[in-house]
């Protein structure tokens, strides 16, 4: 049997198409040849072929050879993955096609891409043998495209079913051991007519990473014009996830989340789900969607006029589960085709809140710990506290959740749910109970309730959205954990008044009021053609203080062919004056269609009798947009001066980081600020500098090969060693890593151009890609009599080391192709095992082009391995 992959040769070259016989449908590589045959395939005096590759060599006439593959696998025209898979002759009992060739997937193969094992007719199947689909599996059929090597699978929707979790978790990746420091710095310089002041900040989060332990820390720094710069660490922990368990563990100087009770600052231990662990089909809400099927029926979902999922259902009953989550709200429209064609058509609607989980879905969080005031308040108290919540998904669309916080002298317990009402919207409804002691100057003991209530609901006939309306009313005796602990830190229950601001009611933003209630609302309306509106609106009361905090933000945004239209209004009080202001702005197109220039203008206007008009020019040059810019004219009026001024901002994508800077200057000021920020990455014997790394990263190695590009960000290429950094990737899930085939050498050849990856949270991932680098060359080997080297023929191509760099099948008039050939090497041609043929190669003494595919005409014979080579002129 022979085992063979198929080339994909970097650039244009997919095959080179002396390496495919095309009689016969062989087709090799010399990178990729892996492959064994009968030795008595060839004789050199012209014997016959052994039976059993002359038997292969006839199947061979009827369609492509069984063997081993690399191919794109899609199912239901979802790209899955690319794998080696076997495939074998098709038999009467399979699906005919043109190639002839059957893709042997294995039970356990199956069942890895979620498909249900009871489905199979055949329950004696064992785990290692082929699953024949016809046989075994109706209902699934494939199309196998050989010249593109690509497989689709077409399986029907109710077959489907999750992956087993420890299938989905053997594909997750710890990631390579690293160190590595995600910086940020910005500066700034302003002058004017009183004066001058300069200021400074930077921050970073550094790390280790070894095996699934995280160590991380994150510090800033900061200086200004009279104070010196000083260095604060915010947060310094240990990670790691616990699989089994699907949480991630975090012990040392942290901060709990913010889901059901305010994020607490702690020096502590901690253990929280992370649904990301989920399936996509099991991480967010979605509704159950139930009917009835008169008969073996199909069941069409459709969602904003998508089709979201197609299911076959049995007669009778039906409960679909495994929906994918493709909006938090909106109608779904159900369709059921009977088997004589009938249609039941009918609208279930749904919504959800932040909440909410599926049916059977659980989350939790535990913290044990020690409370870390913030910055600026040292003298606050530390109680040692434990904090819990949790979440369950239940039947119907309802979800309970509750959590408690225990301390020396605080208790709270809260307990709500959440309801999907259909075509009403989703709520929920929570209610928490908390005693607060030593509170005051007379060390009181408090208690009191705070009720919170939320909805949601999209409106798919007006195309209207209210994605989160929210209430919370606190009586009087109610604290949260940070209101009591700032509380005892002052000693008293008014408010801390900042005394730097004007307004002697303003709290400091770490030491706030005794909040009474809130209510926050986002609205938006969309009008198709002629754009779309939204409404943002939060008010926030306390007990005491006699003034509220306001905020309302309306804005209508249109387009028209490439121009975009914007008008805004606002209104903001409680701290300082009540400011009212209304913004229109319009954006153009500039150049050619397609052209990245464009040509703003705005006019700002607010209450206060203070208004600016603005011009600009913006536009983006270089690869990949890499470097954007922007000019700008302003000016600037208030009631009593008019100041015109000008701006300058550029932005540069660079490989290894991305700088920014502006100067601004008009009569009466001048500014100017200026930034950086990257990452640096240690790893094996190699110190990259990055773009800004994200949580969790991918490491990109072509080794040897520099400033190959990265199609998923701009700006992004390997550096002199060959690697480089692709930020922020998705945890536990599949991402897909694409190569710019524009960027490579014409010496550098890169067997597969694509590879994915899979994660965990926090892992620096390494994808690897086979890379040859030296010359292509197409080789025509003879002996001294003129006689071409045997077909099929194995030839090797070793370095001066010895070491094998790659292997191919000679094809017809003794002609063979080979990639990454360094300036020496040595070539060796065998038949049956024993040499045909060796020849030392020293490309330097041969009149090749430094570009482009080489031609070499070799002569030698197997008793004199170094005869002279003759150039192909």
């Amino acid at each position: 049997m022979l085992r063979l992959r198929m080339c994909a040769f970097a650039r244009r070259v997919k095959c080179w198409s002396t390496m495919t016989v095309a009689a016969t449908g062989l087709a090799t590589t010399a990178v990729h040849a892996d492959y064994s045959f009968d030795s008595s395939f060839l004789e050199i005096g012209g014997g016959n072929a052994s039976s059993e590759v002359a038997e292969q060599v006839k199947a061979m006439s009827q369609g492509q050879l069984p063997g081993i593959y690399r191919v794109d696998l899609s199912v239901d025209e979802r790209l899955v993955e690319q794998r080696d898979l076997h495939f074998v002759r098709e038999t009467a009992s399979q699906i005919s096609t043109p190639n002839g060739l059957f893709p042997c997937f294995s039970l356990q193969a199956l069942m890895d891409l979620g498909i249900d094992p009871t489905r199979l007719k055949n329950a004696d199947i064992s785990a290692d043998n082929c699953v024949y689909f016809n046989r075994d599996l109706t209902g699934v059929t494939y199309d196998y495209d050989f010249n593109k090597q690509h497989l689709s699978l077409q399986v029907p929707q109710a077959y489907i079913g999750s992956v087993p979790f420890e299938t989905r978790r053997k594909t997750w990746s710890d990631g390579e051991q690293v160190a590595f420091a995600n910086y940020s710095f910005s500066g700034s310089d302003y002058e004017n007519q009183f004066g001058s002041r300069q200021s400074q900040f930077g921050s970073v989060h550094s790390g280790f990473n070894s095996g699934a332990w995280r160590f991380r820390n994150f510090s800033t720094w900061q200086k200004g014009t009279n104070v010196d710069g000083s260095w604060k660490s915010v947060d310094t922990y240990v990670q790691r996830d616990l699989g089994n368990l699907m949480a991630i563990a975090t012990v040392g100087e942290s901060a709990t989340d913010s889901d059901l009770f305010d994020t607490i600052s702690y020096r502590g231990v901690g253990i929280a789900s992370d649904l990301d662990m989920l399936p996509d089909d099991a991480r967010n809400f979605a509704p159950v969607v139930r009917g009835v099927a008169n008969g073996r029926s199909l069941v069409t979902l459709r969602q904003r006029g998508y089709v979201i999922s197609e299911q076959w259902v049995p007669s009778g009953p039906f409960a679909l589960k495994n929906l994918y989550s493709t909006a938090g709200n909106g109608d779904i429209e159900v369709t059921i085709e009977g088997p004589n064609g009938e249609r039941q058509v009918y609208i279930q609607s749904f919504a959800s809140v932040p909440y909410m989980l599926r049916e059977g879905q659980q989350s939790y969080a535990v913290t044990a710990g020690q409370y870390r005031p913030a910055e600026g308040a040292q003298n606050s108290p530390k109680p040692s506290f434990v904090q819990g919540t949790y979440r369950r998904g239940l039947t119907e669309g309802t979800t309970l959740f509750g959590g408690s916080i225990v301390s020396e002298q605080y208790k709270s317990a809260l307990f709500g749910f959440a309801h999907d009402f259909a075509g009403f919207g989703a709520i929920s409804l929570d209610v928490t109970h908390a005693i607060s002691e030593d509170m005051g100057a007379d060390a009181k003991t408090l208690s009191g309730q705070s009720y919170r209530f939320r909805y949601s609901k999209s409106i798919d006939l007006t195309d209207t959205s209210f994605s989160l309306i929210g209430y919370r009313y606190s009586t009087s005796g109610y604290y949260s954990f940070n209101e009591a602990i700032n509380a005892r830190s002052n000693n008293s229950l008014e408010p801390y008044v900042d005394e730097t601001l004007n307004n002697s009611a303003a709290f400091s933003p770490y030491l706030t009021g005794h909040m009474k209630s809130s209510f926050t609302a986002n609205v938006s309306q969309q009008f198709g053609t002629w754009g779309g509106m939204y409404a943002n609106l939060t008010k926030t009361d306390y007990w005491n203080r006699a003034k509220s905090n306001t905020s309302i933000q309306l804005g209508y945004s249109f387009s028209v062919a490439s121009a975009s239209y914007n008008l805004g209004l606002s209104q903001n009080s409680g701290m300082g004056d009540d400011i009212r202001s209304v913004s229109l702005s319009v954006s153009l197109p500039l150049g050619s269609p397609g052209s990245s220039s464009r040509i703003g203008l705005s006019t700002n206007q607010d209450s206060a009798g203070n208004a600016s008009r603005n011009a600009t020019f913006s536009g983006s040059q270089l690869q990949d947009d890499a470097l954007s810019y922007n000019l700008g004219i302003n000016q600037q009026i208030s009631d009593d001066d008019r100041v015109l001024g000008g701006s300058v901002a550029a932005r540069y994508n660079a490989a290894n980081a991305i700088w920014h800077g502006s100067y601004n200057k008009d009569q009466n000021t001048r500014q100017m600020d200026y930034g950086v920020e990257g990452g640096v990455v240690a790893i094996r014997n190699t110190v990259m500098f990055t773009q800004p790394l994200g949580e969790t990263n991918i490491i990109v190695a072509t080794p040897g090969a520099a400033d190959v590009g990265v199609l998923t960000k701009s700006g992004i290429k390997t550096n002199g060693s060959g690697y480089t950094i692709i930020p922020s990737a998705q945890p536990y899930r599949k991402n897909k890593v694409s190569l710019n085939t524009d960027s490579l050498s014409d010496n550098t050849d890169i067997a597969n151009l694509v590879q994915e990856v899979t994660p965990n949270r926090g892992a620096f991932v390494l994808a690897n890609f086979e890379t040859h680098n030296g010359r292509r060359l197409l080789v025509s080997v003879s002996s001294s009599t003129g006689k071409p080297a045997p077909f099929a023929a194995e030839a090797q191509l070793y370095d001066p080391k010895g070491t094998l760099l790659s292997s191919a099948m000679v094809a017809d008039k003794g002609r063979v192709f080979m990639t990454g050939v360094p300036d020496k090497a040595r070539l060796l041609i065998n038949v049956n095992g024993q040499p045909w043929c060796a020849k030392d190669l020293d490309l330097n003494t041969y009149n090749l082009s430094e570009t482009g595919i080489g031609q070499l005409t070799i002569r030698c014979d197997a008793k004199s391995p170094d005869t002279q080579g003759t150039p192909d002129a």
